[in-house]
């Protein structure tokens, strides 16, 4: 391992053990239903995750948040043992949220807790919309919007087909990547190589093959990757949804968590 690979891995563990700490992860009061937006998505619009829970509320029934870290990064680096009493601690706070259902926004967040989630219903937030549909008043409102769907790699083909419905409700016109299977943005082969320039690399030359030029992801992660690329915009379903079509974050990621997270705390 080279110096570079070594700061930037340094970094990483730096970073969860941050994102472990009070200042980041928080959580509501006792409910059944758990949204967990993970790192990205508050790092990303912490209006979204607020929105978010709203829509639970409404559909589901009292939903409380929880702004902890899926910590799969210390997977990829191979800090297993860390990994392992990071989910400890997550589903120990989820224990006393006394939470039965956890809903995510993350691919890989759902992944690693329908793993590791102590026996909890694990849930995927766009088969759950699809199920209860969005307000009348968006359908159709982007008729005439062509995007290019950039699929989580870690992915199920239940979570790509309730993205691509609600898409069509909300009039879109989607295309897709050449190929029949999903590929990274660009994010694990960062975090895996420990070299942030060879993701970089992949992002832009993924999103070189969109053929269209807006580039809509349903993974905060790869929406951010994704804006790597040149001619490109880059936009998360939820700016659909909740916002106006638009690439919405004007502050850095850590900022936008501890404001999650500030929220939560004054809730």
């Amino acid at each position: 391992m080279n110096i570079k690979e070594f700061l930037y891995r340094s970094g990483i563990r730096a970073d969860q053990i941050f994102s472990a700490s009070k200042t980041l992860s928080r959580s509501t009061g006792k409910a059944k239903t758990v949204f967990f937006p993970g790192c990205s998505l508050s790092g990303y619009n912490p209006d979204y995750v607020f929105n978010v829970r709203d829509y639970l509320t409404k559909h589901e029934g009292t939903c409380g948040i929880i702004t902890a870290c899926c910590a799969k990064p210390l997977k990829l680096i191979g800090d297993d043992e860390t990994f392992r009493k990071r989910i400890e601690e997550v589903n120990s706070a989820l224990d006393d949220m006394e939470a039965e259902t956890v809903i995510t926004a993350c691919q890989n967040c759902y992944n690693v807790l329908r793993d590791n989630g102590g026996g909890r219903n694990i849930l995927s937030l766009w088969p759950v919309m699809m199920k209860h549909g969005l307000p009348e008043t968006l359908r159709g409102k982007y008729s005439g919007l062509d995007v290019c769907v950039q699929d989580s790699c870690t992915s199920t083909p239940e979570i790509m087909f309730s993205v691509r419905e609600l898409l069509s409700y909300l009039g879109v016109n989607y295309r897709e990547f050449p190929g029949t299977n999903p590929k990274c943005c660009g994010g694990i082969q960062a975090i895996t190589s420990g070299n942030p320039s060879i993701g970089r690399e992949a992002a832009i030359k993924r999103a070189a093959e969109a053929p269209c030029e807006v580039i809509l992801s349903y993974c905060a992660s790869c929406r951010s990757f994704m804006s790597a690329g040149e001619n490109h915009k880059s936009v998360h379903i939820l700016d659909l949804i909740f916002g106006n079509g638009e690439e919405s974050s004007a502050k850095s990621n850590l900022v936008n968590r501890f404001i999650t997270a500030k929220r939560l705390k004054e809730e």
